[in-house]
């Protein structure tokens, strides 16, 4: 995007003249409403390099008087709301105080209106139409711009009556203006009484030739500021015009001037350095721009100097550039080195002009030959006896086998790598301290195994020693940094098959989650409990309570309540609860004596019911239960007595709880893999 740049000096001159032509026209301005208001709507659409922009986005508005070229008659910049697709609506004069100025509109000449978004390039200019010429109408209150109060005349006056006995008390209230000025300053109100002075700003000249001096009475431009100043927002140099097909247009330049004593012209000479924006490519599909440095001395025009930045920050240097140092840079000679085993060299060093000549001792080849560097032949292949790889604190690969591929590379189609073995591993991945074998991929999976009979990936942990945790060492982990990752995905595409299945073959916990669980189907088990630190030995021991278990899909609600004068109470449920539940069975106990006659008065209505028959005052514990009419309950009820299916049929979840043998066990006949890893040693070290 390219930006335009105004000067600070004239941004900072142009915001405190505003501020005090404001204060002169607030103090002579009087108190009547205007009539006609004096804004404009425009609606348009915010495009930064061809894309729709959003959110609050900075927006300059220019009144030009011409549909291209030319200085604009006003201008303001607002940030306004932009939708998703860019769209906006804003008001134009909405950040000044009197909106827009009539005069814009008196002439009725034809207005255009220019838009910069961001500050880049300026969109094509609209023609305004009727509707803003409207402002014109503000005229009607008005004859040659003076109210009509301007025009009225003075009261008569009675015989023997002096002429200010017939003026209102408003006709005599005349503002008490005081003060002392200096000649081309501009008055400043000193105090709130009416005192005028002098402010900082100087103007010389005046209409197109007039300058002005912000601290300086010799301005030498059109704003001269003699001091610092702070700009809170973008500095634009704006384009010198609207490009063309035939032409590009340039910012406006950045001077940075210096003053140098010349000893044979004895006289101070002016050293220019100028930062300008300038078009590449004009009129071309790869339209762009450059950052140029320029020069000149004296009172020459500035030219190029050959030092560019382009669109994407490189840059391109003057003819005569050198590196290193100066001149022909530090450099004298260079040379060349190589171990005497693998090459010989002849013509090093050069120092002024020469050869280097590096010359092989045995030639790469793809043959198996002794001391020769490994070369491909023409089919990407070369021969070689046993290939290893091994890094202390990396990763270390070996490949061996008798008869087929120990590790296979890169295929055009095919396998990229495959390890094979007639009797035992056909890839063993081993480190000291990292990863033994690790799959990465940029766009698909990591790792892939695959296999016709049984498991894809087995992980086997066949550690004696344990972690800093005092647990592990682990046989499969899974870890994932991502946002949305999970450490472990486990998938089943069959109606009978399982996602994820954990077994522990010594009694111990068969998973373990230290988190939240969250199960979006049913939840099936032999038994539950919660297990939480023991409340009165917290570090020492657990508490463990078994879960309340029915054949229904039931729900349990209780509570105490305090019954009324009449002996009834009234108990609220939870606005979900007839939503979620049907078949309510009720029970009552009285608390603090006897209640025989306590009873349920009504029934579950509008998630209430009552309770009548006690004493006054007296308190009842309350337990209501109801069994779930959900969605997801009515389609998943449970079926409390189930044939086992064929294939599980003289199986057991716990054979050894009914003397049976472990391979009785459903797990086992399901996932005959569990046996076979049991029975599978870890792999030991290729030497």
């Amino acid at each position: 995007m390219k930006r335009f740049l105004y000067s600070p000096s004239v941004l900072a001159g142009v915001l405190l003249l505003g501020s005090l032509l404001s204060a002169q026209q607030a103090a002579v301005s009087t108190s009547a409403a205007a009539v006609v208001p004096r804004l404009v709507n425009f609606s348009g659409k915010a495009i930064d390099q061809g894309k729709a922009l959003s959110g609050v986005t900075g927006i300059t508005f220019s009144i030009y008087s011409d549909e291209s070229g030319g200085s604009p008659l006003w201008m303001e910049t607002q940030n306004v709301q932009v939708d998703s697709r860019g769209n906006y609506s804003a008001q134009l004069g909405a950040t000044k105080s009197d909106g827009l100025p009539l005069e814009l509109f008196a002439s009725g000449e034809a207005r255009w209106l220019g838009v910069r978004v961001n500050g880049g390039e300026e969109q094509a200019r609209v023609l305004l139409l009727s509707v803003p010429y409207a402002l014109k109408a503000a005229d009607s209150q008005t004859l040659g711009g003076l109210p009509a109060s301007a025009f009225m005349l003075a009261g008569t006056v009675a015989p023997g009556n002096s002429p200010s006995s017939a003026m209102s008390p408003a006709e005599n209230a005349t503002a008490a203006i005081s003060g002392t000025g200096t000649t081309d300053f501009l008055p400043l109100w000193t105090n709130s009484t009416g005192t005028l002075g002098n402010s900082v700003l100087f103007q010389s000249g005046s209409g197109n030739t007039a300058k002005i001096g912000i601290n300086t009475t010799t301005p030498a431009a059109t704003l001269d500021v003699n001091g610092g100043e702070n700009v809170h927002g973008i500095l634009n140099m704006t384009a010198t015009g609207t490009a063309t097909a035939t032409a590009g247009k340039n910012s406006q330049p950045q001077d940075f001037s210096a003053s140098v004593f010349n000893k044979t012209t004895a006289t101070a000479v002016t050293q220019k350095f100028q930062w300008q924006a300038e078009p590449v490519g004009n009129d071309t599909a790869t339209a762009s721009g450059a950052m140029s440095l320029l020069y000149a001395t004296g009172t020459a025009a500035p030219a190029e100097t050959g030092l560019k930045i382009n669109s994407k920050g490189l840059l391109t240097f003057a003819a005569g550039q050198t590196f290193p140092g100066t001149g022909k840079g530090t450099v004298t000679s260079v040379g060349l080195s190589a171990p005497t085993t693998d090459f010989t060299v002849s013509g090093s060093p050069v120092t002024g002009a020469g050869t280097l000549a590096l010359k092989w001792t045995t030639a790469p080849t793809s043959a198996d030959t002794a001391n020769a560097i490994v070369k491909r032949d023409g089919a990407g292949a070369f021969q070689g006896g046993r290939i290893s790889g091994n890094g202390v604190g990396d990763f270390g690969v070996t490949g061996q086998t008798d008869t087929v591929v120990g590790v296979g590379g890169f295929a055009n189609s095919g396998y990229g790598m495959q390890a094979s073995s007639n009797t035992n591993l056909g890839l063993f991945g081993e480190s000291n301290s990292s990863y033994g074998i690790e799959g990465y991929s940029s766009g698909s999976y990591g790792i892939v195994g695959i296999s016709g009979y049984t498991a894809g990936i087995v992980g086997i942990s066949d550690g004696s020693g344990s972690t800093t945790t005092g647990y592990g060492p682990d046989g499969v982990v899974g870890v994932t940094s991502g946002t949305f990752g999970t450490g472990v995905v486990a998938i089943s595409t069959t109606a009978n098959g399982t996602g994820f299945l954990g077994v522990n073959q010594a009694g111990g916990q068969a998973g373990f989650f230290d988190g939240s669980v969250d199960v979006a189907g049913a939840l099936s088990k032999s038994s539950g409990t919660f297990k939480i630190d023991h409340p009165q030995d917290p570090a020492n021991k657990y508490l463990y309570h078994s879960f309340v278990e029915s054949p229904d899909m039931m729900n349990i609600y209780n509570g105490d309540v305090t019954l009324d004068a009449n002996g009834l109470a009234t108990v609220t449920l939870p606005s979900y609860f007839e939503s979620l539940n049907q078949d309510f069975r009720y029970q009552l106990t009285a608390i603090g004596g006897p209640g025989p006659n306590l009873h349920i008065a009504t029934k579950v209505q509008n998630n209430t019911f009552k309770i009548g028959g006690g004493q006054p005052g007296m308190e009842v514990s309350w337990q209501v239960t109801g069994v779930r009419h959900d969605s997801w309950a009515n389609a998943h009820r449970v079926q409390v007595e189930v044939e086992k299916p064929a294939g599980e049929k003289g199986l057991y979840i716990h054979p050894e709880l009914f003397g049976a043998p472990q391979e009785k066990s459903i797990a086992s006949a399901h996932h005959p893999e569990i046996s076979r890893v049991a029975a599978t040693s870890a792999a030991k070290r290729i030497k």
